[in-house]
Order: C-alpha cells, then sequence, then structure tokens
C-alpha cells in the first residue's frame, strides 16, 4: 500500500514541473542558484508532505519541507565543490562526473530525511538503489538534454524528482523488491 498516495504525487510532481518549468521560460530564476535549488528542493519535499497517507501535524510537515531545501541548497554546495574536485578532468566528463556526485549526495542525505521523518523501517540498501536511480536518471536527463537545447535546467531537476519518488514509489510497495531469492538447498 504505501506511505504516500503516489498516483496524487506523482500527479503533483507534474504540476511542480510544469512550474518550474515557466519559471524558468519566464527568466525569474536566472539570477539565483540558492533560490532556484531551494525551489526545486520545496517543490518536491510540499508533493511528498501533501499526498502522505497518515495525517501530521503542521510543524512536522514544515520542518520537512524547510530541511529538505536546506538539503537542496547543500546539495548545490556540494556540486560547486565537485566543479573543483573534478577539475583535471575534460569538460563533459567533469560535468558527468558532478552531476553524478549531486544525484548520488541529495538522493541519500533526501532519502535518510524521509527515512527519518515517515520511513523508519526503510533500509539503507534501499536508499542507495534509489541514489543509483537518481544517477541514472539525471545522467539520461543530461544526455537528453545535450540535444534538446530549448530543455532548461527544470528538465534535470524534473527527471531526478521522477527518479526519486519512482524508486520511492517501488520500494516502499514493494518491500522485498531487492531481497535476494532463498533457495531451498537439498
Amino acid at each position: 500500500m504505501g506511505h504516500f498516495f503516489y498516483a496524487r504525487h506523482f500527479a503533483a510532481l507534474g504540476v511542480a514541473a510544469l512550474l518550474i518549468f515557466l519559471l524558468g521560460h519566464w527568466d525569474l530564476l536566472n539570477d539565483s542558484l540558492i533560490i532556484s535549488f531551494a525551489i526545486n528542493g520545496g517543490l518536491h519535499a510540499t508533493a511528498l508532505v501533501a499526498t502522505l497517507r497518515a495525517p501530521q501535524v503542521a510543524w512536522r510537515n514544515l520542518a520537512f519541507v524547510a530541511l529538505a531545501v536546506a538539503l537542496s541548497v547543500f546539495t548545490m554546495y556540494v556540486g560547486i565543490s565537485g566543479l573543483v574536485l573534478f577539475a583535471a578532468l575534460p569538460g563533459n566528463e567533469r560535468l558527468y562526473a558532478v552531476l553524478a556526485l549531486c544525484s548520488v549526495t541529495g538522493a541519500i542525505t533526501y532519502g535518510s530525511l524521509t527515512r527519518l521523518f515517515w520511513l523508519g523501517k526503510f533500509p539503507p540498501r534501499l536508499i542507495v538503489a534509489m541514489a543509483i536511480l537518481c544517477l541514472l536518471g539525471a545522467w539520461l536527463a543530461f544526455w537528453v538534454r545535450s540535444y534538446f537545447g530549448f530543455l532548461g535546467a527544470w528538465w534535470l531537476a524534473a527527471a531526478w524528482w521522477f527518479a526519486f519518488s519512482g524508486g520511492l514509489w517501488f520500494f516502499d510497495t514493494h518491500p522485498d523488491g531487492l531481497s535476494r531469492p532463498k533457495y531451498n538447498r537439498p
């Protein structure tokens, strides 16, 4: 069954993706990366909070959104540090490495926050699996964006959101999704 109403959650993510597309199209987010990352983190967190199955007290929901915003901004600084860390790599390889670092860092910290607030028995190995999904989704989105220039930064955020939420949906509703099959030995 899961902890969230996932159909509503994915619909909310679609609306949020449209919103960040429009904000980027109208050049309202081009001046500040901090604001852009904060909005991206807040929109996904709000989509999670708004689709919880079990009602929560308002301060807990607000605390989750505020911490998600802070983690999103933290991820931006990880990316900036990654640009320096991977300075020896050529252009495209450097961008893919920094994107990988940001994607995995964001997924692990955000997945841990989600576990802390709502998914207490969610195994850490599933958070790592979600981080790998986010990495692959972000890389695919970045590759697609290199061929379609009209896709802006909103595209990377939306792809990451859907990869994270897709992993969350699968592992929340199929908790044995990564367990090894047990074989009966003779």
